[in-house]
Parts: structure tokens; sequence; C-alpha cells
């Protein structure tokens, strides 16, 4: 019986612990577009909306699922899941947030962009927290940009 009063505890406690691990990004989606140190920029000659759209077309064209295109704002993010074969062990997301504003002078237009990759930490059956770590490497940006030109 005591064993029995033992495992309950110890059962009601790690689901209330796992109960305050968010699944989810700690950012909410809309606050991700704040622009800062985080973001690589790049300067366009053409309109903003051109540059929306083509953004939009790259990203859907890499099988990224994107939650938000909000041509008002100029915000899209997007995310996709495993990459590489089927094969993979790895369960890593990979995130991306971009911000299309205009250019200085009204003139041409500035793609702001941001990958982010998500990975689960701690132990799978008791914690669902998510890791961010964002990507800075301009290589991983240069193709992007160019693609988007």
């Amino acid at each position: 019986m005591r064993h029995l009063l033992a495992l309950a505890l110890v059962a009601s406690a790690s689901m209330g612990l796992s109960a305050c691990a968010r699944p989810g990004p700690i950012q909410t989606d809309r606050t991700q577009f704040t622009p800062d140190g985080t973001f690589q920029r790049k300067a366009y000659s053409q309109a903003v909306v051109l540059t929306f759209d083509k953004t939009v077309t790259v990203f859907r064209e890499a099988g990224y699922t994107l939650d938000i295109v909000d041509r008002a704002t100029g915000q899209i993010s997007g995310r996709r899941g495993k990459t590489g074969d089927k094969g993979a062990q790895r369960s890593d997301d990979l995130r991306f947030v971009a911000l299309v504003l205009p250019g200085s002078g009204d003139v041409g237009s500035v793609l702001n962009l941001k990958f982010v990759q998500v990975s689960p930490v701690g132990v799978p059956v008791l914690n669902r927290a998510k890791a961010e770590v964002v990507l800075t490497q301009p290589e991983l940006y240069a193709y992007v940009f160019s693609r988007i030109n």
C-alpha cells in the first residue's frame, strides 16, 4: 500500500511539472517581427510588393508551411519539419521570420530575415520544452537573398 501511495505521489508531481512546460515557442508569433540584431538584411531596388511576393514564393517552393502571410504589414513566417532522408532520427524544426519593409526614401525594399532552429530538450516523456537557436551564419541567407532578387 505504501508503494502504491508513493507511486501515486511521484506520478502526480511529475504530471504537475510537465504541465508547466510550454510546448510552443516562448514568443508569440507577432512579437518575433521586431527587427533586431538577429535579423539578416538585404536591400533590393524592386518594389516592396514584388519583394514580398517573391519571398512568399521562394519559401513555398522550398516546402515551408507558412503560418503568417500579411501583405498589409509585410510579415511572413513559416516552418518546416525534419529534412533529409526518411531515416533521419532528429526532430528539429526550422522556422523563419521575414519582414519586408520599404527602402529608404520609399525607393526599393528591404528584406529582414531570420532562421530559427527549434529542438526538443529534456526528458521526452516528462518535458516537452523546446530550445530556440537563432542561426546567424550569413551563408545560410545568401541563397535565399539571391533567389528573391
